[in-house]
């Protein structure tokens, strides 16, 4: 037997985190020249089966062919042209609520070129995946989403191997050993009373060049990452496990509910309770739509519906600390 050590690795954590809810799929055949337009406020994962085609959102422009992966990874309205005649297999996602932080550091268009010949057992997971939204079985959306959450990470954890890292985006840190301590140390446990000093000592760096480093590579500085950190959790706990605000505040380290509520509002634009209403009856509504969350949806426009995965998956190690002034250094 093989036992799994995680505590090292800061890849994994920050994975664990990323979880998407499969919305809708579609296979979709292209002829030379056709050009279709996506898109919306899900993330898209395009799977090119055949052919070649270029993907244009926002000005940006990529090229993809067969055996490639593409994660348009905040969404938005993009076109599909194809270069010659292409297939195309498409997944929409919905990023779950307590990981906004982390995808944000995603480039908006993550290309893996040649993903299904460097990792042929995913290949393999995108078959079941394809055979799922055709099957028409109990279970078939769930499924789809659990499918869906393991190829794109494994797109994510290729493109971050295959040294395609934007130095921009904080995910460097992760070949920066020091700073994926003090990163990992942060999403382990974010109601921990951590200062710029104690992450300092993490990282084994003075604190003006963890300061300077972490601000280079993160693009912010650590305590305002550890906010964002801390109210996409608070988002995590109040709607998908239903927690009461006072638990929430408790665990993510605020002395009252009331410091806890106003930070959450600067972070919100809206109150910690209201907004835990709204994901509850948000959830309720799913549950009551006809079992939606069983079974794949009626097709659309060549495309399959996945109702919502209400299942929940989350490890937090909480830790009770005095709020802490966070401040921009």
């Amino acid at each position: 037997m093989t036992t799994l050590d995680t505590a090292d690795d800061a890849l994994g954590e920050l994975l664990a985190r990323l979880r998407w809810t499969a919305t809708s799929t579609d296979e979709s055949r292209l002829a030379r020249g056709d050009r279709v337009a996506r898109g919306g406020d899900t993330v898209t994962l395009h799977q090119v089966l055949a052919g070649s085609v270029r993907v244009d959102r926002e000005g940006r422009t990529v090229e993809v062919s067969a055996g490639d992966l593409l994660l348009l990874s905040r969404g938005g309205a993009h076109t599909v042209t194809a270069r010659d005649d292409s297939s195309l297999f498409t997944v929409e996602l919905r990023l779950d609520d307590g990981a906004s932080a982390i995808a944000a550091a995603l480039p908006e268009m993550l290309v893996t070129c040649c993903f299904l010949v460097r990792e042929p057992l995913i290949a393999q997971l995108l078959e079941l995946l394809r055979e799922e939204r055709g099957a028409g079985r109990p279970g078939a959306s769930s499924m789809i989403t659990a499918l869906a959450n393991v190829v794109a990470a494994a797109a994510i954890r290729a493109w971050i191997e295959s040294g395609c890292a934007d130095s921009s985006s904080w995910l460097v840190t992760l070949r920066d050993p020091h700073i994926a301590r003090a990163v990992e140390a942060m999403h382990a446990e974010p109601g921990r009373h951590w200062s710029v000093e104690g992450l300092a000592r993490l990282a084994r760096s003075s604190r003006s060049t963890f300061s300077e480093r972490f601000r280079a590579t993160v693009g912010e500085p650590p305590l305002r990452y550890l906010a964002r950190i801390r109210m996409d959790r608070a988002k995590e706990l109040l709607g998908r496990e239903r927690w009461s605000v006072g638990q929430t505040a408790t665990v993510l380290g605020y002395c009252s509910e009331v410091a806890f509520s106003r930070a959450f509002r600067r972070h919100a634009g809206d109150s910690p309770s209201a907004w835990r209403q709204r994901a509850v009856e948000a959830a309720g509504a799913g549950a009551r739509g006809g079992g939606a969350s069983d079974a794949v949806g009626s097709a659309t426009a060549g495309g399959t519906s996945a109702g919502p995965d209400t299942s929940t998956n989350t490890a937090l190690i909480a830790h009770r600390a005095a709020a802490p002034a966070l401040s921009d250094s």
